[in-house]
């Protein structure tokens, strides 16, 4: 049986040892022993919601048994500080070398699988009810790995592929390479970092910051013969092809072979990594405090972006001048004169602006893929800058909220969105008209206890009839359809974050209807075959069931069923009509 072969958890002896060791390094090493088992253990990702996704290589339950280099194992919190016993997560492992990626969405999960049983390359799947379902391989433009390993991340925005891979045209062995989102499902040929952060030697497990500017990956490359060390490294422009020169952690780098570093846990501010007693060996997950490397206080980065961004203006001014036309030239009458002052006018141009594009990135240079901040604290200066760029708004109307049958006013609550993930509530309309002023926000939803809860745009909100907003009483029987709702065509994917947001919203009417039961009903369009329509909108309100009740709601509290293209609502024979009808209705349950 393959074991680890330094690190014993199961013995008292290796415990004082390993605290030995943290004392005489001075840092504040944890072993994950919740989830640490005597087999591989590596490259965890985070769901969001909160569970812990890895890879177990050489476990006897794997799919290929002891010889498996890594099938998905999961563990959920338990208590304050405890974590379930991992699982094997079959749906989601093959008898090959399977690697969590990311969540594109709270119930949507990224895996790379080895060609063992799936082809080669990252696949998505998507969580109905209590177990994964295949939905479709990514499509990533020319992707190769011809290595038996893989790593890699998800971003933080979900824009941004960063991978490590083998390529015939690579450095050495595998490289690191990252990769941009382009459309749905679609993604950029992978593009290599260039040789100050790729080597003859491996470079893996990559991980990216939320800004995107610094990367920390794994390398053997300057090791010593100890296996692999954690290295850093600062993005210094937009090309992707500069980078600080690697230096290690000081933190992590004390055991043995240490690998995929991440900052995961974020509220606690800590990283999680792989160790092994050396480069052969079995790993362990250890939690160590976050070494956060700042872009802004590396001399070295700053002093690069400048040296770059000096050599870009100074190419910019040489192909200007050796493009200038004189005005003689292009004064002339001449028509195809003009035409080719007109063409180099053009190349200049062109010239410049990709120039500009490749500048260094420096404390005032937005960099080409970064993560917007939507916490509820924004930004002064980004508030303003918003505020500059928004035409005059027309005050919302003052609205009253009444019980549909008595007119009686309601006691009730505001949720309000912009086009992003961000959801902020309010107690009032004054409340709700101030932060109307002070962001872009889109969307008004209006919450009542025991009552239906009702969406609106601003547009909408605007043209309520005399200012009066009925709403109907929450009793057995009663329906609405979350228009909000949006999937993949063709699938039980959810299509943007619009439909998290109406989600979420849904969510806080389980939570202050507690005593509410409901039932959600999946349809479709009359197109493709009937069996399959139904088939597909059951999927659909099985997925929301399944996201309801990830984010707490009581999974008996919602029963779900699906008509597929029987009950339109509208005409099938117009693409407007066919819109209408791919809906999910929610009824009330008592």
């Amino acid at each position: 049986m393959i074991t680890k072969k330094t690190i014993l958890k199961a013995s008292s002896l290796s415990l004082l040892a390993f605290s030995i060791l943290i004392q005489v390094s001075a840092q504040e090493l944890r072993p994950f022993t919740a989830v640490n088992s005597p087999y591989n253990e590596h490259h965890a990702v985070l769901a969001p919601f909160g569970g812990l996704f890895f890879s177990v290589g050489y476990h006897p339950e794997n799919a290929g048994g002891q010889t498996d280099p890594g099938d998905i194992w999961m563990s959920e919190p338990s208590g304050t500080s405890n974590w379930s016993k991992p699982q094997r997560v079959k749906e989601l492992s093959t008898s090959g070398n399977d690697i969590v990626v990311g969540f594109t969405d709270p119930v949507s999960i990224l895996v790379y699988h080895d060609g063992q049983q799936m082809p080669k390359g990252i696949h998505a799947y998507s969580r109905l009810n209590n177990s994964w379902t295949y939905l479709r391989p990514l499509s990533i433009e020319n992707f190769n790995n011809e290595s038996n390993l893989f790593s890699g991340r998800l971003s933080a925005d979900k824009q941004t592929l960063i991978m490590s891979i083998q390529t015939k045209d690579g450095f050495g062995n595998e490289d690191i390479f990252v990769s941009f989102k382009t459309a749905e499902n679609s993604w950029t040929a992978p593009l290599n970092l260039g040789p100050t952060i790729n080597s003859y030697a491996q470079e893996q497990t990559p991980y990216l910051s939320e800004d995107q500017r610094t990367l920390y990956f794994s390398s053997n490359a300057n090791a010593g013969g100890r296996g692999k060390n954690i290295f850093y490294s600062h993005r210094v422009d937009n090309s992707w092809q500069n980078w600080t020169q690697p230096k290690e952690l000081l933190t992590a780098n004390s055991i043995g072979s240490e690998s995929g570093y991440a900052n995961i846990f974020t509220d606690e501010n800590l990283a999680i990594f792989t160790t092994t007693s050396n480069s052969e060996g079995m790993g362990d997950f250890v939690l160590i405090a976050f070494e956060k490397q700042s872009w802004e206080d590396n001399e070295e980065a700053q002093q690069l972006a400048r040296t770059i961004t000096a050599s870009a203006s100074t190419e910019l001014e040489n192909e200007g001048q050796n493009l200038k036309v004189p005005e003689t030239e292009i004064m002339t009458s001449d028509s195809t004169t003009q035409s080719q002052v007109k063409n180099k006018m053009q190349i200049s141009d062109r010239i410049q602006d990709d120039k500009k594009n490749n500048a260094a990135i420096t404390s005032t240079t937005p960099l080409v893929l970064t993560v917007e901040d939507k916490s509820s604290e924004r930004d002064a200066s980004t508030l303003v800058q918003k505020q500059e760029e928004k035409v005059t708004k027309v005050p919302l109307k003052e609205v009253q909220i009444l019980d549909a049958k008595t007119s009686e006013p309601l006691s009730y609550r505001l949720t309000l969105s912009d086009d992003s993930a961000f959801i902020k509530e309010v107690e009032n309309q004054e409340e709700m008209r101030q932060a109307f002023n002070a962001w872009d926000w889109k969307h008004i939803m209006v919450l009542a206890k025991g009552y239906m809860p009702l969406g609106f745009n601003i547009e909408e909100w605007q043209q309520i009839e005399e200012g009066k907003l009925k709403m109907e009483t929450a009793v057995s029987g009663a329906s609405l359809v979350l228009k909000n709702i949006q999937f993949d065509r063709g699938t039980s994917e959810f299509a943007d974050t619009k439909t998290l947001q109406e989600l979420d919203r849904l969510v806080l009417f389980m939570k202050e209807n507690q005593d509410i039961k409901i039932r959600l009903e999946g349809h479709t369009d009359n197109i493709g075959d009937p069996a399959l329509n139904k088939e597909l909108s059951i999927r659909r309100a099985s997925k929301i069931r399944t996201y309801l009740a990830l984010k707490g709601i009581d999974y008996e509290r919602i029963r779900t069923t699906g008509w597929g293209g029987t009950r339109p609502l509208a005409d099938n024979s117009s693409e407007e009509g066919r819109e209408i009808n791919r809906r999910v209705e929610l009824y009330i349950e008592r």
